[in-house]
């Protein structure tokens, strides 16, 4: 399945990789659609074998994706209020930093230095956003509003962004893991205290009301808490990967390292022994590793380009030039996780 959004790992050797363009200038932007942009970044001392300046094109699409990119797309003839504002303040500033906020898929962008500074903020969650705030993180236009009011913070203009919330890289022990399934645990026995009060009060109702309520529609009320409850009950990727916040694909990578399934239904009867949280627990480790050397710098990811074959009925074949390739693209992924390798001789 051809890769829609980009995960953790993904992101961290993204800006690992993007690491290299510090030091080149915005010369403009330009607007895709109204979540894509293209930044094009110049560097006069560079000089390719043409005799030009070293030039670079970098896409941002809102919630997506992040990368550079050697061809240039069609661009909005009219650029939008938005694009005019990121002209106005980060055209001809030098690119002095990139870097991704905590573990979260936030990367930031520095142009220029001190309070001449101003930040280019992508999400790549949820439904995405694109930024660009002051040298203080001050909001001065964006793509899209909100704000939650549980955590207490606004994203909206002449509003901080709150950096101060991005979730800190730290490393996950046997203990976390081990207080993650107790939770686990205690979630599913107080919705079973609390269906045991519900169905209490409903067989009391019930003998005062007699018939076709007692026959049709409780029985109609049992079905529906039976399937609610079993949806509820999801597997151990999803699981682990909300609780460790790497998502459902690295988490996936993980369990495999650790020889278990994946898709192992849980619920109240789900239990783990010591032995296999601790192997889990050795995978987990494992998989940081890799991610705290990203982070850090201290490693270079080395990338992987994964192709399927090309099944083609006889007239697509037919069709097809003589020599073309019988594998397409179909995934990609900064180290080779394990639900990959499998395929792989």
């Amino acid at each position: 399945m051809v890769k829609v959004r980009m995960n953790t790992a993904d992101v961290a050797a993204e800006v690992k990789c993007l690491r290299r363009l510090i030091g080149m200038r915005c010369s403009n932007v330009y607007d895709l659609s109204p979540k894509t942009y293209v930044f094009k970044l110049m560097k006069s001392s560079g000089v390719t074998e043409s005799g030009e300046s070293e030039k670079v094109l970098l896409l941002m699409e809102s919630g997506v994706r992040l990368h550079t990119t050697a061809y240039f797309r069609d661009k909005s003839n009219t650029p939008s209020g938005f694009t005019l504002k990121l002209r106005k303040h980060i055209r001809t500033r030098r690119l002095e930093d990139v870097r991704q906020l905590g573990y979260d898929r936030i990367i930031v962008f520095q142009f220029g230095l001190g309070d001449n500074a101003y930040y280019i903020v992508l999400e790549l969650y949820a439904q995405g956003n694109i930024l660009l705030t002051d040298s203080e993180f001050m909001v001065m236009t964006l793509l899209r509003s909100h704000r939650d009011d549980d955590k207490g913070f606004a994203i909206m203009s002449r509003h901080c962004y709150p950096v101060e919330l991005c979730r800190v890289f730290k490393r996950t022990t046997i203990t976390t893991l081990q207080e993650a399934l107790i939770s686990l645990h205690n979630v599913d026995n107080n919705e079973n205290i609390e269906n045991n009060e519900v169905g209490t009060n409903d067989s009391g109702s019930s003998k005062a009301k007699q018939g076709n309520r007692k026959n049709g529609k409780l029985q109609e009320s049992n079905k529906i808490s039976s399937d609610g409850s079993r949806a509820k009950q999801g597997t151990l990727k999803a699981f682990l990967g909300e609780a460790l916040g790497y998502g459902p694909q690295l988490s996936e990578h993980i369990i495999l390292d650790a020889g278990l399934i994946p898709n192992t239904k849980i619920g109240k009867d789900f239990k783990l022994d010591d032995a296999t949280i601790q192997v889990l627990a050795q995978a987990v480790t494992k998989f940081e590793d890799w991610l705290e050397d990203v982070i850090s710098g201290d490693r270079i990811p080395e990338g992987y380009i994964l192709m399927k074959l090309n099944n083609l009925g006889e007239k697509e074949q037919a069709s097809c030039k003589t020599g073309s390739s019988d594998q397409i693209y179909d995934e990609f992924c900064p180290l080779l996780l394990n639900q990959f390798s499998q395929g792989i001789p």
